[in-house]
């Protein structure tokens, strides 16, 4: 790997990296956008973490939920949200000096290290450290370890018991094991509730590759955390998975991702076949009924079976499974029919995986940054139902009730 577990940062690179604000970090791929709701998350994390600090030292006072507060890393603008309590007495350390928008240059440096290439919950610590949190290691142990306990609780806490759709992907990534890199996945499940928002409901990293035994694993400690009912659920095609998801949620559909069937399509057919094949797809996507979309699929498969006999078979034979978006509302049928929902999750992560020099430096350091990615969505572009979502919600509604009254 190019990156050197054991490198740190020094006061040149430091102030080199001051200097030039963000310009490395995008340069490494990380789109702006992205990179203000990160720095945002990572200053709110700080923040909560140092409010459950205090809060255990201060009998007599009480959380009083969040305000809003711009701020400035450079020249990027942030907006995070700033903990408070009853009593007024606690202000997060990790918060610039009172009437001060932004931070020095060297704390400036020290969030867009810790965010981008942090090795470990050490360097973690140093860090906080250096913006002045605190000097009690006792206390920056138990922020920087707050940091990756969110996790933890997200795959642990009760869910509600309806889904209007469940997301599930899995993504590799390597983790750093003494002197070697392992394999790991990362099993993920986010729902869409029927108040219209998304929400990560688990996120967990196992050893080795992905296999059937994990998913059943999840899926099952989903309906021990409360859920039932789930109108549909997305998956992509992995071997095995779908009679599992079946059995699991007997009364929802299952959309087999086409995203992932599109990529199968490049990979089994010639070039200029999967060209006609995407712009056919393509076409289906489009049909304004299931009967009219069904149709254009046998076609699809009566003009390429006599070449590639096996695979139009198989797509057959699960030919409902690729076409259960077409049952829903047109502003829906985008998103229900592919695991994109999870690819923001992965995108975010992925992100930060090239920054770490392309695998992660320990487990805890992989959970303090999926912990981030995931809160940076909950808490930026998923904090309120999409619009395409809103606006289809009553009926999707309307339709879950329709289906689970039928089927009780």
């Amino acid at each position: 790997m190019a990156t050197d577990p054991k490198k740190s940062l020094t006061p040149a690179s430091i102030s080199e990296l001051a200097k030039s604000d963000v310009d490395r970090l995008l340069q490494t791929g990380l789109a702006d956008f992205s990179l203000r709701e990160l720095l945002g998350l990572l200053i709110s994390s700080t923040g909560a973490a140092e409010r459950n600090v205090y809060l255990e030292k201060t009998s007599n006072d009480t959380p009083n939920g969040f305000y809003d507060r711009s701020l400035q890393v450079g020249t990027i603008p942030v907006e995070v949200r700033v903990p408070r309590t009853r009593s007024g007495e606690f202000r997060p350390a990790s918060l610039p000096s009172p009437y001060r928008r932004g931070y020095s240059e060297e704390v400036q440096s020290l969030l867009l290290g810790l965010l981008g290439s942090s090795r470990s919950i050490h360097a973690a610590k140093d860090a906080l450290q250096k913006m002045g949190l605190s000097s009690s290691e006792q206390d920056l142990e138990r922020v920087a370890t707050g940091l990756i306990e969110e996790l933890e609780l997200r795959n642990s806490r009760p869910l509600d018991p309806d889904l209007l759709a469940l997301f599930v992907d899995g993504k590799y990534v390597e983790l750093r094991d003494g002197d070697k890199l392992r394999s790991a996945c990362i099993y993920l499940a986010v729902g869409l509730g029927r108040d219209g928002r998304k929400r990560v409901l688990s996120c967990i990293a196992k050893p080795g590759r992905e296999n059937l035994e994990d998913w059943k694993s999840v899926l099952r400690g989903l309906i021990e955390r409360g859920l039932r009912r789930v109108m549909i659920f997305i998956q992509d095609d992995f071997s095995g998975l779908l009679p599992i998801s079946q059995s699991l949620f007997p009364n929802a559909d299952v959309q087999l991702c086409a995203v992932h069937r599109q990529r199968n399509a490049n990979t089994h057919l010639s070039d200029t076949d999967a060209t006609e094949f995407q712009q056919r797809w393509r076409a289906i996507k489009s049909s304004w009924d299931v009967e009219v979309g069904n149709r254009q699929f046998e076609e699809l498969c009566d003009r390429f079976v006599k070449t590639y006999p096996t695979w139009i078979g198989e797509l057959r034979k699960k030919r409902q499974h690729y076409l259960a978006f077409l049952k829903y509302p047109e502003y829906m049928r985008k998103s229900f029919s592919t695991t994109n929902v999870v690819e923001a999750v992965n995108g975010q992560l992925e992100i930060m995986r090239r920054n770490s020099g392309g695998y992660f430096h320990s487990e805890d350091t992989l959970k303090f940054k999926l912990g981030l990615a995931i809160s940076s969505l909950e808490d930026g572009r998923w904090r309120t139902g999409a619009r395409t979502i809103m606006s289809a919600l009553p009926q999707l509604n309307a339709m879950f009730q329709s289906r689970f009254e039928a089927a009780a």
